[in-house]
């Protein structure tokens, strides 16, 4: 409706800042996007360079406010999780942006394990024991470049600093916070045991700060840079999978959210914190935002291994990928394990790599395909299954990412999950999420829950078919097996 406030959605990814211009209805105007490059090499880096990343920020954001500029009545951010930043007294870098799939922490891990209490520490932030998190990031540059952890004066991340650009302050939000080892996931304030590891003050990590409200309005200066006009207000927003999540309707009660896109996640918004009662800590929790915790977990391999498939074995497209697996009635016996990528399951963890197992020679392109989409699943539901076991059952799972336009994929899910998942229709839900406590934040509309009512629409639904679910169940019992076989092998093999 003419006259009524939009919001502008930026999203820092690992590869590409994505933004959007988003209305009250849910709809998005219009869209641009900028690679970011990412800086690797063989030792395991992955950085962002800060300057590069606000660059981009700030080009991507001036692109596509152009034409709604006078009517953008906030700004909202989403970014990556697990990223870490060391800056010094006058904001200034000392380090690159250390990103999500750098590994290098791995080096120095088995020394911070032996300073922790693994347990203890899951029970009081959430994080199972992983090497990626900024916990772990801070030990490998106190441990490998001493002079510039004694030299910093803040510890942040990627979207902390793109909000002490525009802001000049320090802050941080929980759903962030509670992904780095060091937030306590009950009172989502700093940590004091997690700090004791490293021996960092509270005073050098930002101040937490509520997801969907107000934090400045922006300077006269920040606005004409950014291309709106003046008064437009700042709203932290939450990281890029709570996005998604929020902009397919996991504010919704008692729905669960899948994002199949490159990675996925399974994860249930709730009331209180749920953390896994077995010992393999196996479900992340952090938070989310208004109120809601997020407990479930990411896989690392989802449509990166269909973009494998794609560019590097069968060499079609992924519409002719998704009418060969549909054109065979099962894997006839093929699994695939998809952990390209390694995986965060602590069973098998980053040594793990992807596996055809069962290949005959009357296996077509179709059976590989289908067999793909099949263990992607399967991941997922070693997750669904952590839930359940520790009494979350969502009753319905919404999701959204390139995956759900599938209809194979989607069905194979339902089935295996044994659960309706109900398709988003939602062009760009990370964008519509974040405009989403924009306006909850503008007050425009009450809270984010009706703003959710309001902006998000949702597709086909797939109800699980019976037969299919016993079926699957075998199957997913064997992937499972084959899992716990392989896990030796997985190590052995990484060590030669």
């Amino acid at each position: 409706m003419e006259g009524e406030p939009l919001i502008l959605s930026v999203d820092v990814g690992t590869t590409n800042i994505k933004a959007g211009v988003v209305e009250a209805s849910g709809h998005v105007l219009q869209v641009a996007q900028q690679e970011l490059p990412l800086a690797r090499d063989e030792n395991g880096k992955a950085e962002h360079d800060p300057q590069l990343l606000w660059d981009t920020f700030c080009a991507v954001a001036r692109r596509v406010s152009s034409g709604y500029s006078s009517r953008i009545g906030a700004l909202v951010l989403s970014a990556y999780q697990l990223s870490l930043l060391a800056v010094d007294e006058r904001g200034e870098p000392l380090t690159a942006i250390i990103t999500l799939l750098d590994t290098r922490p791995q080096q120095t891990y088995p020394q911070l394990l032996e300073r922790m209490d693994a347990r203890q520490l899951y029970q009081r932030t959430g994080c199972p024991p992983l090497f990626h998190y900024p916990l772990s990031k801070i030990f490998w540059l106190k441990t490998n470049h001493p002079h510039l952890f004694e030299k910093a004066r803040w510890f942040v991340g990627a979207k902390d600093y793109l909000i002490y650009r525009l802001s000049g302050q320090w802050v941080t939000e929980a759903s962030l916070g509670t992904a780095t080892q060091l937030m306590n996931l009950y009172t989502l304030q700093w940590d004091e045991v997690a700090l004791d590891v490293l021996g960092l003050p509270p005073a050098k990590l930002p101040t937490p700060v509520e997801a969907n409200s107000v934090l400045a309005v922006l300077p006269s200066s920040m606005c004409a840079q950014l291309g709106v006009a003046e008064g437009c207000r700042l709203v932290p927003g939450v990281y890029d999978g709570g996005a998604v999540a929020i902009g397919i309707g996991a504010l919704l009660g008692g729905t669960g959210a899948v994002n199949l896109g490159t990675t996925a996640m399974l994860r249930v918004a709730l009331s209180e914190p749920v953390l896994d009662s077995d010992p393999a800590m196996r479900l992340q929790t952090c938070y989310l935002a208004c109120g809601r915790w997020f407990p479930g977990g990411a896989i690392n391999n989802a449509g990166v291994t269909l973009r494998w498939l794609r560019d590097n074995v069968l060499h079609i497209d992924y519409e002719a990928m998704n009418h060969e697996a549909s054109g065979v009635c099962d894997t006839a016996g093929l699994f695939f394990l998809p952990f390209l990528s390694g995986e965060r399951n602590p069973q098998i963890g980053n040594a793990a790599s992807g596996v055809f197992f069962g290949l005959r020679g009357y296996h077509t392109r179709g059976h590989i395909v289908r067999a793909t989409m099949e263990g992607v699943c399967f991941a997922l539901r070693i997750v669904y299954d952590a839930l359940q076991q520790n009494g979350v059952a969502p009753q319905e799972i919404r999701i959204g990412g390139g995956g759900s336009r599938s209809p194979l994929w989607m069905q194979t899910m339902a089935n295996v999950l044994g659960v309706p998942l109900q398709v988003s229709q939602v062009d760009e839900p990370g964008l519509v999420g974040s405009a989403i406590l924009g306006y909850s934040a503008l007050g425009f509309y009450p809270d984010a829950v009706q703003a959710t009512e309001a902006m998000v629409r949702s597709g086909r639904q797939y109800l699980p078919q019976e037969q299919a679910i016993a079926h699957y169940e075998k199957k997913y019992h064997f992937f499972r097996q084959l899992m716990h076989d392989l896990a030796a092998a997985f190590a052995q093999h990484a060590s030669l």
